[in-house]
Formats: structure tokens, C-alpha cells, sequence
């Protein structure tokens, strides 16, 4: 019955979201003490938890998509705090070698700007806030977005 109702929200949040008015932009600070903004950047978000094992399973994806991006799009990792420690996600990340940028939401005021239901959650931004796609699993339909914007700008 989890897995049939998982599947169903995945379903439901996975589709092209066209927002009205677009998000203000993201300024955070990384844990490595970057400040960081979408402003003015075309931005892919992945909303993230340590515990959500499809997001465990997706960082290789993050990581190469953040590799490839060749100033075509940025990458941003947010880490929605819930459950999680920022020591403990620190360390999760250095495990795995991971480079991309991460913000840990400790509040949860990102997932609620960005109106995040679950993880893990990809949005995919232009440079004016507006959101071009969404969804909850990284799709072929996100990988083929992503790679026709590397390098484009």
C-alpha cells in the first residue's frame, strides 16, 4: 500500500509545472560558506534528505549533471533539513566526494518557497525565477533538458 501510494504522488508531481508568476530569486549560503543565487541563471534545484533512498540513489546523477554543466545552467543541492543534521549531511557529502553546491534548509523556508511535498524533488528554473520543469524522480525528460543547456549560455 507505501509503495502504491509513493508511486502516485511521484506521478502527480511529475509533470511541467507552469507557475504564473515566477520564484524571487535563491540566496543562500552553502556549507562551505558560498554564497549562492539564482539569479540571473538558468538553476537546477534538487531538494534531497540522506534518509529518502531514491534521492541516495540520484546524487551520482547530481554530481554528473553538475559536472557537465559547463556554465550552461548551475547546480544547486538543498537539503531540506527535516530529520537531518548539518554535521551529518557535511559528512555524507564528503563520503561520496561530492562537489556540487549544497544548502541545508534548516527552517524549511527553501522547500516552502519552492513548494516542495517531497523528496527528492528537481525543479528546473530559467533566469527569471520561472520554473520550466519538475519532477520527483530524475527523468530522462530532466537529463535530455539539462544536456541541451550545457554550455548554451
Amino acid at each position: 500500500m507505501m509503495k502504491l501510494l509513493l508511486s502516485l504522488l511521484m506521478l502527480l508531481t511529475t509533470h511541467v509545472f507552469s507557475a504564473t508568476t515566477p520564484y524571487p530569486p535563491l540566496n543562500a549560503t552553502t556549507l562551505d560558506k558560498q554564497q549562492i543565487s539564482s539569479k540571473e541563471k538558468v538553476t537546477y534545484l534538487k531538494f534531497w534528505a540522506t534518509w529518502c533512498a531514491y534521492c541516495v540513489e540520484e546524487m551520482p546523477l547530481l554530481e554528473q549533471s553538475y559536472q557537465q554543466a559547463n556554465n550552461g545552467y548551475q547546480v544547486i543541492s538543498i537539503n531540506i533539513g527535516f530529520n537531518q543534521s548539518l554535521r551529518g549531511v557535511a559528512n555524507y557529502l564528503k563520503k561520496y566526494h561530492y562537489q556540487f553546491p549544497t544548502v541545508f534548509d534548516s527552517d524549511g523556508s527553501i522547500t516552502r518557497q519552492y513548494q516542495v511535498l517531497g523528496t527528492p524533488q528537481h525543479i528546473l528554473l530559467d533566469e527569471h525565477g520561472n520554473e520550466l520543469y519538475r519532477c520527483a524522480l530524475f527523468t530522462d525528460e530532466l537529463a535530455d533538458k539539462l544536456s541541451k543547456l550545457q554550455g548554451s549560455h
